[in-house]
């Protein structure tokens, strides 16, 4: 449902107060960055709304799509914050991730810290040719998503990896009420579980660990933006909307 909460999701992280707010999270907007600095190196994280993958005309998709007319009653509307009706619905997400992509584009070309690293909730196979273009010209390090009720990492140089040497994982090991696949009970499958980082200046260690304690599976992430032509230039897409739709 696109009315499901998320403008308080935003409230909840500027209420300010532990009657209302217990710093369990942090989301200041529908999309953010902040730069971490650690003892020798920094992060540039950016965070992405990517609703847009699962916003489709009312009638198309109804089980998965946030804009259906299945879930969402026929009057459903967010008032001014948010989509004013279902068939406005569909085209105010991809007006947002438009907008994302121009953002995206212009920070990353910007970026002087040692690690750039995306985080957002549908992995990059959805809009795949604008994920492509992005890290190709960008040298993104790494992205983090979910969606899929799985674990995967995809290694910088693993078979079928094709944003390489960009890794990017799904997290999805919380799982929810299921799981992709049948979890094995000794726990050796990539159902249920989580996913380890270890960050230093000179790579970025990934692991899954199963719901079952087993390491599952690890990567090492060197740097990325080495080899990127247009970091620290400056150099902005001129038509930002043909980015990742």
């Amino acid at each position: 449902m696109f009315t499901a909460g998320w403008d308080q999701v935003i409230g909840y992280t500027w209420a300010g107060n532990e009657d209302t707010s217990s710093d369990r999270w942090v989301t200041p907007a529908q999309y953010w960055k902040t730069r971490v600095w650690y003892p020798d190196f920094s992060v540039d994280y950016y965070f992405l709304d990517t609703n847009v993958f699962t916003a489709w005309a009312p009638d198309v998709f109804v089980e998965q799509n946030i804009c259906g007319n299945k879930h969402n009653p026929s009057n459903a509307n967010c008032g001014p914050q948010g989509p004013a009706s279902l068939d406005e619905c569909p085209h105010w997400f991809s007006r947002l991730w438009q907008e994302q992509a121009d953002w995206v584009e212009r920070h990353l070309s910007q970026s002087k810290s040692d690690w750039q690293i995306i985080v957002t909730h549908v992995p990059p196979d959805a809009g795949k040719d604008g994920w492509k273009y992005l890290v190709e010209r960008y040298g993104v390090d790494l992205i983090l998503t979910g969606h899929r009720h799985n674990q995967e990492i995809w290694g910088p140089d693993m078979d079928g990896n094709f944003l390489s040497p960009t890794a990017f994982v799904v997290s999805g090991g919380g799982g929810g009420i299921t799981s992709q696949g049948v979890p094995s009970s000794d726990g050796n499958d990539d159902q249920y579980g989580f996913v380890d980082l270890v960050l230093s200046r000179e790579e970025i260690k990934v692991q899954a660990i199963t719901h079952g304690g087993q390491l599952r599976d690890s990567v090492t992430v060197k740097p990325s933006h080495e080899i990127s032509p247009f970091r620290s230039v400056g150099t902005v897409m001129t038509t930002p909307t043909q980015l990742l739709l």
